[in-house]
């Protein structure tokens, strides 16, 4: 919930910020200058609308990469070796959710966690050694996106429409501030995965409990008879099943029904985003 939330806004901060000094200048030449009488205004309409044009590619890349960003959290938190599944299978599938919102390279960066001996990205994690965390990469690249972004130079730098040096400063200030919490969520997630119950914890609890529900239904039969074997039976599923639930929210980020959906946190991400683009661009 914590990384919807500060995607969704986040997006709305960086669009607001980069996009308003072009729309702010635009709206003020057709108010005050609607036929564009001299070659001066002309310029003055070309300018904005390149401003604008360059404006608008930086917004887009930046948000290609914060939709990858739960995309990559996403295959950090889930097991690589899943059933079935070989390294070239795997890459293809998570290649596959990324899409075309990253390049083939920056993509390998982004799904391959592994450098083979000659320093390029590999899936086998055998023949390579760990060299990067995913989520990582992406915030590291949005962190370079936001200072270009709050140092983005307009062709008419110099008039009113143009930010501040102290506005520039806090723009960056609240999107440096958003990302280092997706750093924050990103790192609370790292610390569940891993962080399991302790095995000495785990394989008492589970002595402890078989023991008791075996001298419990030893018990019950040899005093009540066979009348007892439906309580039983319904007390030894609600134990076992504490326990079994339990060992699901340990990892709650693997592949089961009852884990985490984290695809479609990626999906909802991916829609506010979207729809703050389509807010920019109408």
């Amino acid at each position: 919930g914590k990384m919807v939330e500060i995607c969704r806004s986040n997006m709305a901060i960086v669009s607001v910020g980069l996009i308003s000094p072009v729309r702010l200048r635009k709206r003020h030449t057709q108010k005050h200058r609607p036929d564009a009488e001299n070659a001066q205004d002309q310029r003055v309409k070309d300018g904005g609308d390149e401003d604008y044009a360059e404006a608008l590619e930086l917004l887009c890349e930046y948000a290609r990469w914060l939709t990858a960003f739960p995309i990559a959290v996403k295959h950090f938190l889930r097991q690589d070796n899943r059933k079935g599944w070989s390294n070239d299978v795997r890459y293809k599938k998570r290649r596959f959710e990324i899409g075309p919102l990253l390049t083939d390279e920056d993509a390998r960066n982004v799904v391959m966690k592994y450098d083979d001996k000659d320093g390029k990205p590999t899936s086998d994690s055998k023949m390579g050694i760990l060299a990067r965390a995913p989520p990582l990469v992406v915030l590291n690249r949005l962190h370079e996106y936001a200072y270009d972004i709050a140092h983005h130079t307009y062709i008419h730098d110099s008039d009113s429409f143009a930010p501040t040096p102290q506005g520039r400063a806090i723009f960056y200030q609240q999107m440096t501030d958003h990302l280092n919490t997706l750093y924050g969520s990103f790192g609370a997630m790292e610390r569940i995965k891993g962080t399991p119950l302790p095995f000495a914890y785990a394989i008492h609890l589970r002595t402890f409990l078989l023991l008791f529900l075996f001298l419990w239904n030893m018990v019950s039969v040899a005093r009540y008879g066979g009348v007892s074997l439906p309580f039983l039976f319904l007390l030894n599923w609600a134990l076992l099943g504490i326990e079994a639930a339990a060992v699901e929210c340990e990892r709650p980020f693997d592949y089961n029904p009852n884990h985490l959906t984290l695809g479609k946190v990626s999906v909802v991400i991916a829609r506010n985003i979207g729809q703050a683009l389509k807010e920019v661009v109408r």
